[in-house]
């Protein structure tokens, strides 16, 4: 059926200022007052003439009489618009949620669907809330509407509306005194509501309300109210209905509770069977009761819009079982009963989005909306900011489900350091949330391989509980070393599914070899040198120019830098300091340049005043510089200082790791930026478009601190072939030294050069080697995998037809694998879309299996794992109440239990909207009246003058 009907109707109107009456008078009048002039005349203009004159003066005439009364013809075109109204069920997984018994007004919804006996009492409390509420929003209507002069319609339909939902008030809370009067109340607990309920009776029958009564029915019938004041009445009535509606909430509450307690005690007990059921049922089977009840005879005077949603609103095209139709649309499980990441979500903004598209094309009287209200789609707007645009429209929103958290103890977080050195201490920390779990114990267990290793108890003593659970273990192996957490399961949680995590630490050897260099003694070198002295893991190569030159270990024979890629290959990290070009030749640079492309070496640069890195301009080392110089206007030195800003790649960077544990490092970081600002920073800090920013140097006073990260890089770094250089614009990490000695300084440079070490190694032979890019993804993912083919003399070797190979237990999946194009002899693929998993990955092809038959070495592997992403969806299933009394203030609803809902379509104002179009058509509009004036009385003046009359 079209939403608008359209008739047109036309009819004749004089628009003048005299009607026919006084304008046949004047034309009789006029016409005689002619006769009598020509009588006088006709001997003199003779019989012809007279007659002639006559004509064209009672022509004239006619036509000015015409005009005067100013005939039109009108048309009315007359739209009547059909109202809608939106019925909308929630089907996001959450909605697949049993809850609790009692904890998710269970009453209600039995109240909802069996109506009538035992639970009649329960239901016309709850319509009598909802009527008080709809009583208090149209009085709050018209009130504003009087001051602020809005049209007269607007207060009479309001106190009009107000008037049947006081009525409507007053019809349940009888009901109630009904229920609790007769025989039906052989119980003590009715001392409590029959008494409340007369009360509220007797107020809804005073005067005031009489009062209003009389008003709204003049206002109907369009009579001035005799009621002097009644426009200032209309507040005061507003906040008398809002402290009934407070009663009627007491009421309601005692009824339902009331109610609880008496089907507890039946045999017959719906409540208990009800409690079984999943949310998205008990919406189906309200959603068939309305439909079958109100919904249907409704379609005779409005339509009726039934759709489902989740990440987005779906019609229902079904007319005859629209709660079937929605039901047969729940996304598929798999044979354990997961569904897609990707298919759950709630998204509350697009479904009011919708309404709002929807209001424009037909009218919307009411939305009600059937949900848990667990809006969790974090790219969506915000649904606040979407209700704001249906003020007017208002959505009523029924809230399912439990309040509270679900039972469900939860591995939060686990926090580790990715890279060790063998021997090195590490602590793993882990995050637990408990929820209804009070006076329970939780065992966790740390595992390697499958195998536990160390386990904990954990004692819960509140209904939500978090606690930090931490290890200690020594790193004795070289290699990629597998880890697990896991919680034991609790009887009657919601999902076990969140009580495992898996990760790896990545081990490398325990000695690093190190070439420290500096033009002059400053004081970053000093403490490095000093650091690294006493550190039994690092072998460290000196070289100092100025004032004496220094050189140590490998260097101390010729005094100068390697000149070839095998010299440099010597060590593991290079650190340059404030070095001036002449020391370092152009044959060095290139060399270095060419050691960290092919061998995968790091080169950390710390700058200086004097040369690192401006004075390389135009020389070989300018390319491989993460930065480039800032703009003109942001060049010198800050009066107030700059302020450490650890980027969001930096907070979970393996190089930034100086705590024992994820908040022992926020708190370190913290530390340093507020006791030892930098007040010097190189003009070199615009980091490049390859650069990875961990640290930034943010002028204090910035008004845009997230622009001034981004522009001026503190501690970064940037790939370069297999290697990478790491870059720091000013030398001074010997400030975290200050107040805590040299704890924090050994542990971030200690953990800087265990991240450098680590960021080549792979698993594999010499030949064959074979990493990922982490060693954890989540299932929607990618994996990217890189191998490294070289021949028994480290050369490159150039190969067609490369996959990489998958598996996880039984299963496997392939990929190709492509040459890189700056780097030879390696390559790279990608996984996507893998199952959860732990994962072995190796190369196959013939050119690997013919480098490790020549190099006699087994095949190469490397592993990674692939989490089961769990949306928050179901990790938190709570009924979000506050945003739904949000969502509902905002459009002017509200928040119902499932028994209100027909009486809130009951007290909706569901007739058409017409419009009228008056288009008006004047007839006497036109100039061949004026010509026609003009021309009867030249022509006598012609015929006059022509023949020598008067």
């Amino acid at each position: 059926m079209q939403p608008t009907t359209i008739n047109n109707a036309e009819h004749f109107t004089l628009e003048g200022p005299f009607g026919w009456p006084v304008a046949a008078f004047v034309l009789l009048l006029l016409l005689a007052l002619f006769t009598f002039s020509l009588w006088r005349e006709r001997f003199i203009l003779g019989q012809k003439n007279t007659v002639l004159f006559w004509i064209l003066r009672a022509a004239a005439l006619a036509a000015v009489v015409w005009m005067i009364l100013a005939p039109a013809n009108i048309r009315v075109e007359t739209a009547t618009t059909r109202q809608s109204v939106a019925i909308i069920t929630d089907v996001s997984g959450s909605m697949r949620t049993i809850d609790p018994p009692g904890t998710a007004d269970e009453i209600h919804w039995v109240a909802a669907q069996y109506g009538d006996g035992d639970y009649a009492a329960i239901k016309a409390a709850d319509q009598a809330v909802v009527a008080a509420g709809i009583a208090e929003r149209h009085l709050q209507t018209a009130a504003a509407a009087l001051t602020e002069h809005q049209r007269e319609s607007i207060v009479v339909e309001s106190t009009g509306a107000a008037s049947a939902a006081l009525d409507r008030v007053r019809e349940n809370v009888a009901a109630v005194e009904g229920q609790y009067g007769g025989p039906v109340s052989q119980n003590a607990g009715t001392r409590k509501q029959l008494p409340l309920a007369s009360r509220i009776s007797k107020s809804l029958d005073g005067p005031e309300f009489e009062t209003f009564s009389k008003l709204a029915a003049a206002l109907s019938k369009g009579r001035t109210p005799s009621q002097k004041g009644w426009r200032e009445s209309l507040p005061d009535l507003q906040h008398r209905v809002a402290g009934i509606r407070r009663q009627l909430n007491e009421l309601a509450r005692d009824v339902a509770e009331e109610g609880t307690q008496r089907a507890g005690r039946s045999t017959t007990n719906a409540l208990t069977s009800f409690q079984q059921t999943p949310r998205l049922t008990r919406a189906t089977r309200l959603l068939a009761s309305l439909h079958d009840s109100v919904l249907t005879p409704l379609q005779e005077k409005a339509d009726v819009r039934i759709s489902s949603f989740d990440q987005s609103l779906t019609r229902v095209t079904s007319q005859d079982d629209p709660a079937t139709e929605i039901t047969s649309r729940l996304p598929a499980a798999d044979e354990e009963g997961n569904i897609k990441v990707n298919q759950i979500g709630t998204d509350l903004s697009a479904v009011l989005e919708q309404l709002n598209r929807d209001r424009l094309e037909q009218p919307l009287a009411a939305a009600f909306i059937f949900t848990d209200v667990g809006h969790n789609r974090s790219t969506a707007v915000n649904p606040r900011d979407v209700a704001a645009d249906l003020k007017g429209t208002p959505i009523y929103i029924v809230p399912i489900g439990n309040t509270q958290h679900v039972r469900d103890v939860i591995l939060q977080s686990v926090f580790v350091p990715n890279v060790a050195m063998r021997n090195d201490d590490i602590v793993i920390e882990a995050t637990l949330q408990a929820h209804d779990c009070e006076g329970e114990s939780c065992f966790v267990q740390l595992m390697q391989d499958g195998e536990a290793i160390d386990q904990r108890v954990v004692e819960i003593d509140s209904g939500f509980a978090t606690r930090k659970i931490r290890f200690e273990q020594k790193m004795s192996e070289v290699g990629v070393q597998q880890f697990q957490l896991a919680i034991s399961p609790l009887e009657g949680e919601l999902t076990d599914k969140n009580n495992f995590d898996e990760f790896e630490v990545n081990v490398t050897r325990s000695d690093i070899k190190i070439l420290l260099a500096d033009e002059l003694p400053r004081w970053e070198y000093r403490y490095l040198a000093q650091l690294f002295r006493r550190d039994p893991k690092v072998e460290c190569d000196e070289l100092l120019f100025q004032p004496r030159q220094i050189a140590t270990g490998r260097r101390q024979e010729s005094g100068t830098f390697p000149t070839t890629v095998e010299e440099w290959d010597q060590y593991d990290v290079v650190i340059l300091g404030d070095l001036a070009p002449n020391h370092l030749s152009a044959a060095s640079q290139e060399s270095l340049i060419e050691y960290l492309k092919d061998r995968g070496g790091t080169v950390v640069l710390i700058a200086g005043s004097s040369a690192m890195p401006q004075a390389y301009v135009d020389h070989p080392l300018e390319s491989i510089v993460p930065v480039s110089p800032v703009a003109d206007d942001q060049k010198g030195i800050a009066d107030s200082g700059y302020a450490f800003h650890v980027t969001e790649e930096g907070r979970d960077h393996n190089a930034l790791m100086i705590g024992d544990t994820d908040e022992a490092t926020r708190n370190a970081w913290n530390f340093v930026n507020q006791v030892s600002p930098i007040y010097e920073v190189n003009d070199w800090r615009q980091p490049r478009a390859s650069a990875h920013t961990l640290i930034s140097a943010v002028p204090h006073g910035t008004l845009d601190p997230e622009y001034a990260a981004r522009q001026n890089a503190l501690l970064c770094w940037q790939p370069v072939g297999r290697g990478m250089t790491v870059y720091l614009a000013a030398p001074d990490t010997w400030r975290l030294r200050l107040l805590r000695g040299d704890r924090l300084h050994y542990r971030f440079w200690g953990q800087l050069l265990r991240w450098a070490i680590a960021a080549d190694l792979s698993a594999g032979s010499e030949a064959v080697r074979i990493k990922s890019d982490k060693s954890r993804y989540t299932s929607n993912e990618p994996v990217q995998v890189v191998v490294r083919l070289t021949d028994k003399d480290g050369v490159p070797v150039v190969a067609e037809g490369l996959q990489a190979v998958a598996k996880r237990d039984d299963d496997q999946q392939s990929s190709p694998i492509v040459a890189d194009a700056e780097i030879p002899g390696q390559y790279r693929g990608a996984f996507r879309n893998l199952a959860a998993g732990v994962y072995s990955v190796q190369a196959v092809g013939a050119d690997v299996d013919k480098l490790l038959q020549d190099s006699e070495q087994e095949a190469s592997t490397a592993s990674f794992t692939v989490q089961a992403e769990l949306p928050v969806e179901l990790l938190d299933t709570r009924c979000d109440r506050a945003l739904a009394q949000q969502i509902a203030n905002i459009t002017g609803g509200q928040v119902l239990p499932p028994t209100a809902v027909e009486e809130v379509l009951s007290l909706t104002n569901l007739e058409p909207e017409v419009t009228e179009r008056i288009e008006t058509t004047p007839l006497w509009l036109q100039w061949k009246y004026l010509w026609l004036v003009f021309g009867c009385l030249q022509t006598e003046w012609i015929v006059r003058k022509w023949k020598g009359l008067s």
